[in-house]
């Protein structure tokens, strides 16, 4: 019976080594590709206000309305996008429309006169039904076409979105960071689909892309195999083309629970200081390699030093994506 449960806790023991080393030794594709993030509402995000004249009455959507409503049904039709929302109102022969719109986790319906005249209307509401940005990718599954990329939420205000898509992005030009702004990436969002977006949350974007690009393969690597000194991470600074960034890593915070910011690092490639004046947005999510293995992934620039910035240990993105 010893005999038994010895083995038995033998068994167990080999299973979690086993699932520590696909943690912290996982074989992933490398990234370093811009990609363009679009994350869909499902709703219409009201972003402001201005004041409609209506029967020789001015009326201020603000009483009515918060910034960041989600407006889910006009007439008790869902609506998803600003196309479905005017269509809609189009189709009343009112000029009073009732609403409804998701606020803090709760439905509130709202009834308000706009102005309307024919198929010509202004509801006094500035509406986006999406929000979208440039990131990086940080790797992909080879055996799931799984992408992971960003390394942080991509929030817009108080709403968090999960499903979406990622676009291919050329980067046309930089903004350089200064003493007083982070510069970023200026990329074009292309029109076709790369994959889907699954899932948004505090480690980064996840998905499924369609197929995967002839990539390099690297091992994970976990915290206690980081060391400060040289390493380099992955992005693009023009067109499509990947560039290898040196950079020095000056601290690394030991971290028992997932956080952003467990890499400290210092650019020290002086093509690309010239070129961004430092760590620029739309970096996010760039691979950092050291001794030939993926040690974690760009998540912020450093308000104090344009050339500092954070990054994010691999395992914590793996684990949460």
């Amino acid at each position: 019976m010893l005999f038994k449960k010895l083995t038995i806790s033998l068994v167990i023991c080999l299973l979690s080594i086993m699932c520590i080393t696909q943690i912290y030794g996982l074989d992933v594709m490398i990234g370093g590709e811009s990609i363009g993030i679009v994350l869909n509402y499902d709703a219409i995000c009201i972003t402001g206000f201005y004041d409609i004249e209506v029967n020789q009455q001015i009326i201020d959507p603000s009483r009515y309305f918060k910034i960041n409503d989600l407006i889910i049904e006009v007439e008790n039709q869902k609506v998803t996008s600003i196309e479905e929302l005017t269509n809609s109102i189009k189709a009343l022969s009112t000029n009073t429309v009732h609403f409804i719109v998701e606020r803090e986790g709760k439905q509130i319906p709202i009834q308000m006169d706009i102005y309307k005249k024919g198929d010509e209307f202004s509801t006094g509401l500035y509406v986006k039904d999406s929000t979208k940005g440039i990131g990086t990718v940080t790797y992909y599954r080879m055996d799931t076409n799984e992408f992971a990329s960003l390394g942080h939420c991509l929030n817009d205000n108080e709403n968090i979105i999960e499903q979406g898509n990622v676009y291919e992005a050329p980067i046309s030009s930089i903004k350089k960071s200064s003493n007083l702004e982070i510069g970023q990436k200026i990329g074009n969002i292309q029109n076709s689909s790369l994959g889907k977006i699954e899932k948004n949350n505090d480690y980064g974007v996840f998905g499924t892309v369609g197929s995967l690009p002839k990539n390099n393969v690297y091992q994970t690597a976990s915290q206690e195999e980081i060391k400060t000194g040289d390493a380099y991470f992955l992005t693009v600074l023009k067109n499509n083309e990947i560039k290898k960034c040196k950079i020095r890593i000056d601290q690394i915070i030991k971290q028992d629970q997932p956080a952003e910011k467990g890499i400290h690092f210092t650019l020290i490639d002086q093509d690309v200081i010239d070129l961004t004046n430092g760590i620029v947005q739309g970096m996010s999510g760039s691979p950092i390699i050291q001794n030939n293995k993926l040690i974690g992934c760009i998540t912020h620039a450093s308000s104090q030093n344009n050339l500092q910035g954070y990054g994010m240990f691999i395992q914590w993105m793996i684990n949460n994506s």
